[in-house]
């Protein structure tokens, strides 16, 4: 019969190894014939402005002008 203490050794210098199996995976898609494989991301002047990019910068203007405290205190 094993001695114990020195199966608990064994297993305490083991669980690194083991934990190295529970890494994360690499999750990028890859380059298939020199281009970028994955899904293509929309911009947001395109879903939400139906692709009118100065609407949405004129949108993003007046937010942030409605948001100046100092426009808001001294009209």
């Amino acid at each position: 019969m094993e001695d114990p203490v020195r199966a608990r050794r064994l297993a305490v210098l083991l669980l690194p190894v083991l934990l190295c199996g529970c890494l994360e995976v690499d999750q990028h898609p890859g380059w298939k014939e020199g281009q970028y494989a994955g899904k293509r991301d929309n911009r947001h002047f395109q879903t939400r402005f139906h692709g009118d990019r100065f609407a949405w910068m004129a949108t993003i203007m007046n937010r942030n002008d409605k948001q100046n405290e100092y426009n808001r205190a001294n009209p």
